[in-house]
């Protein structure tokens, strides 16, 4: 198990903690809920790839890359950052693939989050 003290896998604690005031307690809940809805987004978004809806797509990646910005969440951010540029480019093959690598950023996001302890 893990803590908020230090920085975790793809989570810069340190940062993240700033800018909730140092509050552990609501960056572990603001943390969680991300965890929480993490399988609802990447439903959303894929549902999106598969009817070829790049500007929903596209506003769901910026929804979740303002998300884990605000938290310091930077692998996800990263993922998503690149899958909004794929979407605004209208690019669906870049879209499927950088998909993917934001599914994977957020399946171990969420893995990292179940280990921390309250």
């Amino acid at each position: 198990m893990s803590d908020l003290s230090s920085n975790l896998p793809g989570i810069n604690v340190v940062e993240g903690l700033a800018r909730v005031a140092r509050n552990k307690k609501l960056y572990l809940k603001l943390l969680r809920r991300v965890a929480t809805d993490a399988p609802g987004i990447k439903e959303k978004m894929s549902e999106a790839v598969m009817s070829g809806d790049l500007n929903s797509l596209r506003e769901q990646a910026h929804s979740i890359k303002g998300s884990s910005a605000n938290l310091s969440i930077t692998d996800v951010y990263a993922a998503a950052q690149q899958l909004e540029q794929a979407a605004k480019d209208e690019d669906m093959t870049g879209a499927v693939m950088h998909l993917g690598a934001l599914e994977s950023a957020l399946d171990a996001y969420v893995a990292v989050v179940a280990g921390i302890e309250d």
